[in-house]
């Protein structure tokens, strides 16, 4: 099975945040004049899940708006998560380097310390995306949707499928906890990893708005069977080479993207969502472009946030960061027959509104740390 790139997690603090790679990208082999510079933060591996690697993917999506602006635009891949990438924002806020971040989710942009490095902007191209996207990710427009993916269980249908175990084909987190599906299951830290925030917060409101009732139980009854990794590569890692561990907490595309390596044959790797009410659920992340406050060309950051909506840019999204553009009247590759979409699922999200993980995130972490002391 080949190794997938590394996905980063969000919600990881790293105290020391350091510029691994600049990527200029540049509209001609050589330049002999000078250009103004325009500076976009991200993380490490922004479009670089894809065959060709991310300098060739950024010339491609983002030259024109050199060509177009007379800049040079100047990503710079931060050896850090988005929540370091924020953290770095604050150092710079009172002379800022950067002129726009691309990275940040529907959860870290309720902390009050992502809206302070950041400021508002209602982009005229928001006509391009359906309004549901920016109302689930920033309604004050802080961030303007990049893109999103499902966050859900996947598995290898080789060692574990709805023949040996047919709960899958309508799983619960009732099922989850039996020690024969616990004790297969690897999830992420939800202080460090995205999915796996996401996956505690899916926890969350199945118990809470659909069964009223308990949440921590749940982990109180599999502390001991499920396996918790620190981010989603160790937690890879572990689900790729463990006999016993068949259920991985991961991304709705996973299967598309393996049957990219396998040249569009049909991918062993299977989703599992869950079912209540004889519906499937699945939490949605979606990530943002911001508006850095007081950035160096603020203008030209508005013209940027712009160009992200178009399908240009829009397009490289699926093959290279495998998820799913929030342009949603573009033709996604054929691969994605395989990915799970989110016209097929009930979205958790919308039984925790953001005002409602923002008052109570902070004790559920550490009700959920409580869960899992011995």
């Amino acid at each position: 099975m080949a190794e997938y790139p590394v996905r980063r997690d969000p919600r990881k603090i790293i105290a020391v945040v350091s510029i691994a790679v600049v990527l200029v990208v540049a509209t001609y082999a050589a330049v002999t004049w000078w250009r103004p510079r325009f500076v976009v933060y991200t993380y490490s591996s922004f479009l670089d899940w894809g065959d060709e690697g991310a300098d060739v993917v950024l010339q491609r999506a983002f030259a024109p708006f050199e060509a177009k602006y007379g800049v040079d635009v100047e990503i710079v891949l931060l050896d850090a998560d988005a929540n370091g990438i924020i953290a770095k924002l604050v150092t710079e806020s009172a002379n800022p380097v950067a002129d726009v971040v691309i990275g940040i989710d529907n959860i870290l942009i309720l902390q009050e310390a992502a809206r302070n490095v950041l400021e508002p902007y209602i982009s005229p191209s928001l006509g391009l995306i359906n309004e549901s996207f920016v109302n689930a990710l920033d309604p004050d427009h802080y961030l303007t949707p990049f893109d999103f993916g499902l966050v859900t269980l996947i598995y290898s249908s080789s060692t574990i499928n709805t023949t040996t175990h047919p709960q899958l084909g309508n799983l619960t987190f009732e099922d989850l906890a039996s020690p024969q599906l616990a004790s297969a299951l690897v999830t992420e830290n939800p202080h460090y990893s995205s999915p796996g925030l996401a996956f505690l917060l899916s926890q969350i409101a199945v118990y809470e708005e659909i069964l009223h009732t308990d949440w921590t139980v749940w982990w109180e009854t599999v502390k001991d069977n499920i396996n918790v990794q620190e981010g989603w590569s160790e937690a890879w890692s572990v689900w790729s080479s463990d006999p016993t561990r068949h259920l991985l907490v991961s991304y709705g595309t996973d299967p598309a993207y393996s049957s990219s390596w396998l040249n569009g044959s049909e991918p062993d790797t299977r989703v599992a969502p869950f079912y209540y009410d004889n519906e499937p659920w699945a939490w949605m992340q979606i990530e943002g472009v911001g508006l850095v406050k007081n950035g160096p060309n603020p203008e030209l950051g508005r013209a940027f946030i712009d160009y992200c909506l178009n399908a240009t840019v829009q397009m490289e999204i699926p093959l290279n960061q495998w998820m799913f553009p929030v342009r949603t009247d573009l033709t996604l590759p054929s691969v994605y027959q395989y990915a799970i979409h989110p016209d097929e699922i009930n979205i958790l999200n919308d039984l925790l509104p953001p005002s409602t993980i923002s008052a109570n995130l902070t004790s559920w972490l550490n009700l959920w740390d409580a869960t899992r002391t011995p």
